[in-house]
């Protein structure tokens, strides 16, 4: 949503898709249907690497937080550019492309609210931090690296992981998915970020025994709340978001201790509405490793986001900022 890219401050199984995005040339679509056909055909698929038609490109995602949120792994060959894409679920970390000889771009944009402006990629910093331990301070450099890919298969796996790209980088990016945002309004430069309010990772947590006194609120939603907390931590590193039923196009949140099972239900969230316009899952958006969760709504003619900052010891939300913007604008964000 609007969190920010993780820049200069500071994402496994297989792949499920691939496809060439329209601009491709009308050479690199014979070559598509080529490689579809060989791979009906064992035989000829052994042959590809020899006669210098197609390559493998295999790697990994490494994403810094505890679990691996869906996302798309993209090749962009910078000669020709022609855009291939694989689309990974949650915790996949491996993908494999096969592709034209050419230079490549490779980066990786997750798929789940909150981290849809975030971009990973293979940099001069991911081949530098393979340097040893006391060398690592050292790599500053977070410009994207050209990958090769040929005939002769690469020794290991390409590593996807550097979450800290520059702002011409990640705006690069933008343009080649044809995402770049409106230029930013006044009121839109000072929004809290995600990345201002991380929490720390603590111990594993175990299963927990939820606090359901009979006839509270929390009992009358027991068997969500279980499988929220079965679910383990998805917010602030020690709490699960539960989204619950309120009514027709309603929802409300409880927050579940995933310490002691206690089990708030927050006034603020008590009526998030289902749907939005343009974006109609991003009610609200949340990471696990932040204590900032955004609620965005409606109100009269305007959308509304409010930033929520999560105080455990209180168990309770105190609201940070707000962002108003017009339909127009907010669609235009997405």
């Amino acid at each position: 949503m609007i969190e920010a890219r993780v820049r200069a401050r500071h994402i496994a199984c297989r792949v499920r898709a691939a496809h060439y995005l329209p601009q491709v040339m009308a050479t690199q679509a014979a070559f598509s249907t080529a490689v579809l056909r060989a791979s009906l055909v064992a035989p000829i698929a052994l042959l590809l690497p020899q006669l210098g038609v197609g390559a493998t490109l295999e790697g990994r995602v490494q994403y810094p937080g505890r679990a691996i949120p869906a996302a798309t792994v993209y090749a962009r060959n910078t000669e020709t550019a022609a855009l291939h894409s694989l689309a990974l679920r949650r915790n996949e970390a491996t993908f494999r492309f096969e592709l034209p000889p050419g230079k490549y771009w490779v980066f990786v944009r997750p798929a789940e609210p909150g981290l849809t402006e975030l971009y990973g990629a293979h940099t001069s910093y991911s081949t530098c931090r393979q340097r040893p331990a006391h060398l690592v301070d050292a790599c500053t450099d977070h410009a994207i690296l050209e990958v090769e890919v040929g005939t002769t298969p690469r020794r290991a796996p390409l590593e996807l992981d550097d979450w800290f790209l520059d702002e011409g980088s990640a705006a690069a990016l933008d343009r080649i998915l044809g995402t770049a945002p409106p230029a930013p309004d006044e009121a839109g430069l000072g929004r809290p970020r995600f990345s201002e309010y991380r929490t720390a990772a603590g111990a594993p947590l175990g299963a927990v025994k939820l606090d359901l006194p009979p006839g509270s609120k929390a009992a009358g939603f027991a068997r969500e709340l279980k499988s929220a907390a079965e679910g383990g931590a998805n917010f602030a590193a020690s709490f699960a978001i539960a989204r619950l039923a309120c009514g027709a196009g309603c929802e409300q949140v409880a927050v579940v201790d995933l310490t002691d099972g206690a089990v708030v239900f927050p006034e603020t969230l008590a009526k998030v509405p289902t749907t939005l316009p343009c974006r109609a899952n991003e009610a609200l958006s949340w990471r696990d490793d932040s204590r900032l969760l955004e609620f965005t709504h409606h109100d009269d003619e305007t959308i509304v986001t409010d930033y929520l900052l999560w105080d455990a010891e209180r168990r309770a939300f105190t609201t940070l900022a707000q962002y108003r913007r017009n339909l127009e604008r907010f669609c235009g964000e997405g």
